[in-house]
């Protein structure tokens, strides 16, 4: 590898890298937000006044707590997770506990995916297994000898590219990861090789076959763009409105001191050549002038008004975009919102985090699908994420499920499976072991009434 493909990127890299870098401190904010040079400096603004404003800036995060308050929605419903045979599998357990070899639960870590992955709007996840061999797989649980996931953000995934398979399907072919400030990995679908560079020479540090067949990298987009590699973020339009708040509360702060203090007005000396006018300085004047003599001028500060309006429509309009009109509406009850537009925010969000479960169960099924490909071993279990997030629509749901136990429709089947989709309904965060034994007990009070006992359910 040359030095110039070592430090290639992929076209779309290139154009898109500003973009996630904005995200990304869009959501940390604090310092790394001040970092980015958001702050744009005024024409004729002195680099010291510049230095001072950037200095005092602060920073109104709104997208941190939307992209917050969207992940904990998607994974408040628990997920139904059927590992199948890999349940018995110790290797696998350990994996369940430690997925990343740094002590991230597997359940944790599809979570702290999902949040950067909403950030980014798309993020990759590598599933890796040590290259250390052991004679056994009793040998490999003992010394926990086995697969393995990363997370990567877009920042690091520095190329990739795709082809077609025979089926014409478009696959992954290869990406290229930095690792390190000078260190970089590359996946293909046969093995991978560990590129360093050293001043001016690139030398292949380790290199290796992993005999999959394919890249064992897994992309977990946000939302879909049609584009590989590329997925839509959260807070792509709801970062740019922030960053205008940011800049509306600097000038504000610069008008209110700049009108603090009412300016200075004094004659000036002829032949004194001219002086610096400003907000800073004293203002000067001609003392032949008729009546002049010293006074104060006091700012106008009617410009805070038009500042406080603009900023309070801003955040409106975040809370729009993020589809939580109704939160915006419940805290302003200066701006009532309607019964419809409220619904229509709800069934919007509701879309939006149905197709977020889509990917991330699509994105969780793909990496253990990975795991067992490592092992020799084939995914025979189904990962399920839930597909209604709407309150309202759990309560309807219910309401309709009481009243056809009233009407009272003749099948046991339907009322045995009808009282499960009930006890999963009202207790959706019910402990698993204690979950299984309701359905079992509804189970074995159906086999009861089928064969002449007495059960407790509804017959």
């Amino acid at each position: 590898m040359t030095r110039e493909e070592f430090e290639k990127t992929h076209p779309d890299y290139a154009s898109s890298i500003e973009e996630w870098r904005f995200f990304m401190r869009s959501y940390f904010g604090g310092r790394f937000y001040r970092g980015g040079d958001y702050l744009l400096r005024h024409p004729f603004e002195s680099a010291a006044n510049y230095g001072r404003r950037k200095a005092i800036a602060y920073y109104y995060n709104y997208c941190a707590p939307i992209v917050d308050i969207m992940v904990s929605h998607l994974f408040k419903p628990a997920a139904k997770r059927d590992y199948g045979s890999f349940s018995k599998d110790p290797l696998f357990n350990s994996f369940l506990r430690d997925a990343d070899l740094e002590g991230t639960g597997f359940m944790q870590f599809m979570r702290e995916a999902q949040r950067l992955s909403s950030v980014y709007g798309r993020v990759s996840i590598v599933v890796d297994k040590p290259a250390v061999r052991a004679a056994t797989r009793a040998e490999a649980a003992a010394m926990d000898i086995r697969p393995y996931v990363s997370l990567v953000t877009p920042e690091n995934l520095l190329d990739w590219s795709f082809v077609r398979s025979s089926s014409g399907k478009s696959v992954l072919d290869m990406v290229k990861i930095l690792e390190a400030r000078d260190t970089c990995r590359v996946w293909t679908r046969q093995g991978w090789e560990v590129w360093r560079m050293e001043k001016d020479a690139v030398s292949l540090v380790d290199s290796g076959e992993h005999g999959l067949g394919v890249v064992p990298v897994v992309n977990l987009y946000n939302k879909r763009s049609g584009m590989g590699m590329f997925g839509l973020s959260d807070i792509q339009d709801i970062a740019d409105i922030n960053k205008n708040i940011y800049y509306l509360c600097s000038d504000a702060k610069e008008i209110i001191e700049n009108t603090a203090f009412p300016m200075l007005a004094l004659p000036y000396e002829k032949g004194a050549g001219e002086k610096e006018v400003g907000p800073k300085n004293i203002l000067q004047f001609d003392p032949s002038e008729p009546n002049s003599r010293p006074y104060w001028l006091e700012a106008p500060h009617s410009s805070l008004t038009e500042i406080r309006q603009w900023v309070q429509q801003d955040i409106a309009e975040i809370f729009r975009i993020a589809k939580m009109g109704g939160v915006k509406a419940t805290e302003d009850s200066t701006q009532p919102r309607s019964g419809v537009a409220l619904e229509l925010e709800q069934q919007q969000m509701h879309a939006a985090l149905a197709e977020k479960a889509d990917n991330v169960e699509h994105a969780e099924r793909e990496v253990l699908k990975l795991w067992g490909m490592w092992e020799g071993l084939e995914f025979d279990g189904g990962i399920d994420y839930p597909d209604d997030f709407s309150v309202r629509e759990i309560e309807r749901d219910l309401e309709g499920a009481f009243r056809a136990l009233d009407v009272g429709i003749e099948s046991r089947t339907f009322a045995r499976e009808l009282q499960k989709t009930i006890a999963a309904a009202v207790l959706p965060k019910l402990d698993e072991t204690v979950k299984g034994e309701i359905m079992r007990e509804i189970d074995g009070s159906a086999r009861m009434r089928e064969g002449g006992g007495h059960g407790h359910g509804n017959g």
